[in-house]
């Protein structure tokens, strides 16, 4: 047994827990005695730690940019059509007024609380437009009602407008409605007064034709709020005032 000469055997020292090896597998003195910095496991592989490339980033990044360029592309020609369209064709909003109206029937049934009436009314549609034609298709539809209550309804012919041209098309309009006691008392004081408010109602599909090319369908809605003198069969009505809305549908 040995002794250290002083205080007593003497005790090598105990080996280190961790031993860090080098890439060449050899020992590295000045990290023995350190944990793996993984918190476990051997030395060696505490060296491989996830690596990610910068190609990634990259392609994303470019692909990104693309798509970019891209949809500025398509916008650029969007407007730079439309531009093109709107300096070309110069296009005009048509438009529509009443132009006339007459009452062939309207009878007030007391039996069954109804009103049958036929009314023709003659619808002036201009068209301004220097290269625009416009085609009117089949499927409109015209209502003609008092204080909410439809009167008759009819539709409009369908025919192609050319360029700078005024067509007014006589639209008949007849129906049997529920017409109830309040409505004919306020239609009576109305005839009396001169003054009877109806609500016209336009709706017609149709097609903008430039040169030979036709573009896509849309609806327009016309609504007319129209005052005559009278609603009698006897007398033709005279239009006091219209006021009109316009709207389409794409």
């Amino acid at each position: 047994m040995a002794y250290d000469g002083a205080s007593g055997p003497y005790r090598p020292p105990p080996p280190p827990r961790y031993v860090m090896l080098t890439e060449e597998y050899g020992s590295n003195d000045s990290l023995a005695g350190a944990p793996p910095a993984g918190g476990g496991g051997g030395g060696r592989r505490s060296n491989l730690q996830p690596q990610y490339s910068e190609d990634v980033d990259g392609g994303l990044c470019g692909c990104l940019c693309w798509c970019c360029c891209f949809l500025l592309l398509v916008i650029a020609a969007v407007a730079a059509t439309a531009a093109y369209f709107v300096y070309a064709y110069r296009p005009k909003a048509p438009s529509y007024s009443v132009s006339g109206m007459s009452v062939a029937q309207l009878d007030v049934s007391a039996s069954d609380l109804s009103v049958y009436a036929r009314l023709v009314a003659s619808v002036s549609a201009e068209n301004p437009n220097d290269m625009i034609g416009i085609r009117y298709g089949p499927g409109s539809r015209t209502v003609v009602s008092y204080r909410g209550t439809v009167l008759c309804s009819g539709r409009l012919p369908a025919f192609y407008q050319g360029h700078r041209n005024t067509t007014v098309m006589v639209v008949a309009m007849e129906g049997r409605h529920g017409f109830g006691s309040g409505l004919q008392s306020a239609l009576e004081e109305s005839e009396n007064a001169g003054n009877v408010p109806l609500d016209v109602y336009v709706s017609v599909p149709l097609t903008l034709r430039l040169g030979d090319v036709d573009l896509r369908e849309v609806t327009v809605n016309v609504h007319c709020a129209l005052v005559v003198d009278s609603l009698s069969p006897k007398k033709k009505p005279a239009i006091k005032s219209a006021q009109y809305k316009f709207n389409a549908e794409f």
